[in-house]
């Protein structure tokens, strides 16, 4: 998918959303949260091909528990990002920060082995 259909799609769904409020208020979250996901989904499958070849690169290189992580790290955030918005759009900010909370605990729990093993390697030169 290009950033034109990208585009096209958020410009219509934006567009019947607007319509939507004045006819049908309760169509417009579903309206908005499939628009949502088809662009994630769209902007996800398009990173895919990257992500295979930093993988491979990483792997060779000895890198690849740090890449893996990262690229948890990386979906977590969008992930969470885009349910935080949803939940902003629908009215509920305080539902939005504990969802951007709860991804910021996931993202630290994640970097916990690697902060260990980084440690562990300063303390080795250290001595």
């Amino acid at each position: 998918m290009s950033i034109l259909q990208i585009s096209g799609v958020a410009l219509v769904a934006a567009f019947a959303v607007g319509i939507l409020k004045i006819y049908r208020s309760d169509l417009v979250f579903p309206v908005s949260a499939v628009a949502v996901v088809v662009i994630v989904g769209a902007a996800v499958s398009m990173i895919a091909p990257a992500t295979e070849y930093v993988s491979y690169l990483s792997e060779a290189a000895g890198f690849s528990a740090y890449f893996e992580a990262v690229l948890k790290a990386l979906g977590i955030s969008v992930i969470a990002d885009t349910a935080a918005g949803m939940c902003r759009d629908g009215g509920h900010a305080t539902l939005a920060s504990k969802v951007e909370f709860a991804a910021k605990i996931m993202i630290l729990a994640l970097a916990l082995p690697i902060i260990k093993e980084i440690v562990a390697a300063a303390l080795e030169v250290v001595k």
